[in-house]
C-alpha cells in the first residue's frame, strides 16, 4: 500500500505549508489525483485520516479531484479520452503518446484558520 508513504509525504508538505501561513488549523485539503496515478482514492483518504491524527489537519476535509485521463492525437489534433488499454484516437486510430492529464497526483489547496 503506497497511498502511506504519499500520504506521509504529503502530510509533511501540507504541515509546512500550514506553519509558514500561521495556520493553527487546518479545515479542507483537496488534492488532484489521476485515475492513472496508480493512488487509490479510498486508501489515500484512510491513510489520510490515520495520518492526521494529533497534526492540526486532524478532523479536516479530504477532498480528492479525480482527474480523467486524456491525450492528444498528433494528427487530428483533438483531445480524447484514453485509459491503460487504449491510446488510440477515436477518429483516426493513430496511436497517441500525448498524454495530457490522468498522472497526477498532488496538493492543490489547503484551506484553514489562521494565528493572525
Amino acid at each position: 500500500m503506497h497511498e502511506v508513504s504519499i500520504i506521509h509525504s504529503a502530510l509533511e508538505i501540507i504541515l509546512e505549508k500550514a506553519k509558514e501561513n500561521n495556520m493553527n488549523k487546518i479545515t479542507r485539503i483537496t488534492v488532484k489525483v489521476g485515475e492513472m496515478s496508480g493512488a487509490l482514492p479510498d486508501a489515500l483518504s484512510f491513510a489520510f485520516e490515520c495520518a492526521s491524527r494529533g497534526t492540526i489537519a486532524e478532523n479536516s476535509q479530504f477532498v480528492i479531484d479525480r482527474v480523467k485521463p486524456t491525450a492528444r492525437c498528433e494528427i487530428c489534433n483533438i483531445v480524447f479520452d484514453i485509459d491503460h488499454f487504449n491510446k488510440l484516437c477515436p477518429k483516426c486510430s493513430t496511436f497517441s503518446s500525448r498524454i495530457l492529464t490522468g498522472y497526477e497526483l498532488y496538493i492543490n489547496t489547503i484551506e484553514g484558520d489562521s494565528n493572525e
